[in-house]
C-alpha cells in the first residue's frame, strides 16, 4: 500500500474554466511533472485524478485542471480538500534538502550523543524552517550551523550541543 503524503489544499475555483486553485506544500515549478492527484474520501480509499493543466500562480500556489472535473458545480466540491500524492511520486529533493514528513518524529540528539527529545512537527516563519520539539517545549531554526546532521533513514538528527541549554530551561 502506499503512503500518501499532503501536497496542497484546495483554496477556491479559478476563473471559468473549472480549473482548482491549490494552495501547494511544494515548490510551484515541481508540479509541472506531476501528472496525477489524489483525494481521500472521509473515512475512505485515496482517489487518482488525472491532471490535464497545471500551471503556478505566484509563490504558493498552482492552478490545475482535473480530466473530468467538466463543471463548475463540480469543481467547487473540491474546495477545502487535500490533495495528496504517493510519496515514491513526490519530486526529488537535492542532497540536505528533506520533506517536513521526513523530519517529524526523529530523535533530536546532540552531536556528544546527548537524547534531547523528538521532532514533533515543522513550523514555517517567513523564509526560516523551525522543528518544534517535545510538542513546542524548544523550536530549533534548521539551519547549518544548528543542525548539523540529518538521518532519517535512521531515525535521528544531531544538534549542537550548545542547544542543550535550551532544552534544561
Amino acid at each position: 500500500m502506499d503512503n500518501f503524503v499532503v501536497v496542497g489544499k484546495v483554496a477556491d475555483t479559478f476563473g471559468k474554466s473549472q480549473e482548482l486553485k491549490l494552495e501547494t506544500y511544494l515548490l510551484p515549478e515541481e508540479w509541472k511533472g506531476i501528472k496525477r492527484v489524489f483525494f481521500k474520501k472521509k473515512g475512505g480509499d485515496y482517489f487518482p485524478f488525472e491532471v490535464e493543466k497545471i500551471k503556478t500562480h505566484g509563490k504558493k500556489w498552482v492552478v490545475v485542471k482535473l480530466k473530468g472535473v467538466d463543471s463548475q458545480e463540480r469543481a467547487k466540491k473540491f474546495v477545502g480538500a487535500k490533495v495528496f500524492l504517493p510519496s515514491e511520486e513526490l519530486p526529488k529533493r537535492k542532497e540536505d534538502e528533506y520533506y517536513f514528513f521526513e523530519l517529524e518524529g526523529l530523535e533530536v540528539r546532540t552531536d556528544s550523543g546527548k537524547y534531547l527529545g523528538k521532532v514533533t512537527g515543522v513550523v514555517e516563519v517567513k523564509d526560516t524552517v523551525y522543528l518544534e520539539v517535545d510538542g513546542g517545549k524548544v523550536l530549533i531554526p534548521f539551519i547549518k550551523v544548528f543542525i548539523l546532521e540529518v538521518k532519517p533513514e535512521e531515525g535521528y538528527l544531531i544538534v549542537t550541543r550548545l542547544l542543550e541549554e535550551l532544552f534544561n530551561l
